[in-house]
């Protein structure tokens, strides 16, 4: 550029071949931009560019950075800089970033449901050209026992060294209590901060405050109405589902009678777990603490199907324990019982 004149906004050029125009900066959007492939190299000389990182879809033969390296150096009279081509991030069902595309995945969509290290973590244990997905549905679950377990075991030093990078001085929950548990308590709930408090303390988590759980309970608020569809979520039934109890097997009435005598207030998650698994155990006249058996593992499928019919009108809800301890032993054993 040989001048410019502030007031009209008008811009004198040169070229060395001997061209020479003008351009009038506030109406004409359109002359004197490069175009993309020549532009970006135009950069790398003028701004005397040493690193630049581009997603690997510049990086492809005939793509912006092959071909912009060769426009560096024999139309610009510089050099190309060290490059380094990354990968894709996408979610689960959203597509690529694109600015063309409209609506993309951000990282505000994953810190909605995610805590800040787990998705630091997630491009410190990889390389910055391998793709990823990020599934914000049924998988955040699997994704917090994964990084909770890393957090408890002894890490070797690449793992180490990630979550490390990832932790750094982002906030952690003080009292760290499972996803998929907060998650079902704070479902059945419908996001009651003062029986969240109550449930998990009683499932094993105490804690002097609810600032203790988060931010991970905000997280699985957040998911649970976000991510979770409507047909998932779990409504307890407000009385005794009579037409399912007047039907029962004679194996299932069993059941229930043994649940009923053998559930009582103040237990623990441990002893609840054991009984709910138990109850089928005891009805073979095994004890709570045998192993398992094929004929076993068949009736708790029976069993547990009959529980989340009878409680939430379903085939499947949260963790029978949980739910148990989240309703209270009183309501469960009046929805268990016929009248």
């Amino acid at each position: 550029m040989r001048s410019y004149d502030d007031e009209t906004t008008i811009a004198e050029y040169g070229c060395a071949c001997g061209h020479a125009g003008s351009v009038r900066v506030d109406t004409e959007h359109g002359a004197g931009k490069l175009v993309w492939k020549v532009d970006w190299p135009m950069r790398w000389v003028y701004e005397a560019v040493d690193f630049e990182a581009a997603g690997v879809d510049h990086s492809t033969p005939g793509s912006s950075f092959t071909v912009g390296a060769e426009l560096a150096r024999d139309v610009f009279g510089g050099a190309a800089p060290s490059y380094l081509g990354y990968s894709f991030v996408g979610v689960q069902g959203m597509a690529k970033m694109s600015g063309s595309a409209g609506r993309v995945p951000t990282p505000a969509d994953a810190l909605a449901v995610l805590e800040a290290p787990i998705v630091r973590w997630l491009y410190a244990r990889r390389r910055p050209n391998q793709a990823f997905t990020i599934d914000l549905g049924p998988e955040v679950v699997r994704l917090y026992d994964e990084w909770d377990s890393l957090a408890r075991k002894e890490r070797n030093e690449a793992q180490q060294a990630a979550y490390e990078r990832a932790v750094g001085v982002l906030r952690t929950p003080e009292v760290v209590v499972p996803f998929r548990i907060l998650s079902s308590v704070a479902d059945i709930t419908a996001g009651s901060t003062e029986q969240i408090a109550r449930i998990v303390a009683e499932v094993g988590y105490p804690h002097d405050s609810i600032d203790q759980l988060q931010p991970r309970l905000d997280l699985a608020t957040t998911w649970i109405e976000r991510y979770v569809d409507e047909q998932d979520r779990t409504k307890v039934r407000d009385t005794p589902d009579t037409a399912r109890l007047a039907e029962l097997t004679e194996t299932e009435r069993t059941w229930l009678t043994l649940l009923r005598e053998n559930l009582r207030s103040g237990m623990t998650l441990e002893k609840v777990t054991s009984l709910v698994y138990g109850v089928p155990k005891l009805a073979l006249g095994l004890s709570l603490d045998s192993g398992p058996t094929p004929e076993v593992a068949a009736d708790q499928k029976v069993f547990f199907t009959l529980l989340y019919q009878l409680l939430v009108g379903k085939e499947r809800g949260p963790r029978l324990p949980t739910l148990f301890l989240a309703l209270g032993i009183d309501r469960v054993k009046t929805l268990i019982t016929s009248g």
